[in-house]
């Protein structure tokens, strides 16, 4: 695929986008950014703008974690609870029944771009911690019944951890594998986690409110941790204090336990994966975290 080709619309979904949105005009539609499993792209129709999510292996679909079959009934019910999500999703199906592309209504508002200050910081705390208690209290049985799966994030990491074992020092293993261990030996609250809370998902309008969260691509049932862990790497642990200040759900010593865990092993999925093809950064990295939970008296590495 050319660099010219990649920009457009691929060949093969325009029957299936023009009987749903009959007067998109699909010859214009532009590239909007490009993840690892996912090519998204915008589309305008005399409705609005509209955005024409496509797997990176179109046409083959996508089959991380069985897929995406769960995403356009699971984001129309959070819809019509009133979360701040895309919405009118279809899907355009491959032979197998998994989406090859998922197409929404593009969010209003633009992507958070820089760390919020004084009174904004605080209300997209607030409201955060909203929309984070009310997808955490979203019928599990409800999102199991859309296809939604449980992912253990500890079996994740154990998988990471063979994975990437080789290129670690004795040093980095030991303290990987207690870590780990440690996560494998509670007893996990299970709730429907977005699991990729980040600044370039939330969207804001110009009074600064929370309009849109975007990229369902890793949800799963798991641990709610998961979500608090994301936003202290992005936001830092004080606008994580703010967060959980105004949450609604249960908060306790072993949450956040966990939530330091998980975004330390983020940096294991990076050496384990080399998603952003940067390796040896994601080794040193590691490295660090293990010098530092030694340095901590008494420490496991979780705190």
């Amino acid at each position: 695929m050319t660099t010219e080709d990649a920009h457009r619309l691929p060949p093969g979904l325009d029957t299936a986008i023009l009987d749903r949105l009959p007067a998109a005009d699909l010859k214009r539609a532009s590239l909007l950014g490009e993840g690892i499993a996912t090519r998204a792209y915008r589309v305008e129709d005399p409705s609005g703008a509209w955005v024409v999510r496509v797997s990176s292996e179109y046409p083959e679909p996508w089959t991380w974690r069985g897929g995406r079959g769960y995403e356009v009934p699971l984001l129309r019910a959070l819809a019509d609870r009133g979360l701040p999500v895309p919405r009118d999703q279809f899907a355009v199906p491959a032979d197998c029944g998994l989406p090859v592309a998922i197409v929404e209504r593009k969010v209003s508002g633009e992507p958070l771009t820089s760390r919020p200050r004084g009174r904004r910081r605080d209300q997209l705390a607030r409201q955060l911690a909203g929309f984070l208690a009310d997808l955490h209290s979203f019928p599990v049985s409800e999102a199991r019944s859309f296809g939604l799966t449980s992912s253990p994030a500890a079996v994740d990491a154990r998988q990471h951890f063979d994975v990437a074992r080789s290129f670690l020092t004795d040093k980095v293993r030991r303290w990987l594998d207690e870590e780990i261990s440690w996560l494998e030996q509670q007893s996990l609250p299970l709730a429907v986690v977005h699991r990729d809370i980040r600044a370039q998902h939330l969207y804001i309008d110009s009074n600064g409110d929370l309009v849109g969260v975007i990229d369902f691509g890793d949800t799963t049932i798991d641990d709610p941790a998961l979500d608090f862990a994301k936003i202290a790497g992005d936001f830092g642990d004080p606008f994580l204090d703010l967060v959980l200040a105004h949450y609604r759900g249960p908060v306790s010593e072993g949450l956040l336990a966990r939530a330091r865990i998980y975004r330390r092993l983020d940096t294991l999925w990076e050496v384990a994966e080399d998603a952003w093809g940067d390796r040896p950064t994601a080794i040193r990295r590691l490295r660090s975290l293990a010098a530092a939970a030694s340095r901590s008296s008494g420490s496991t590495g979780r705190s």
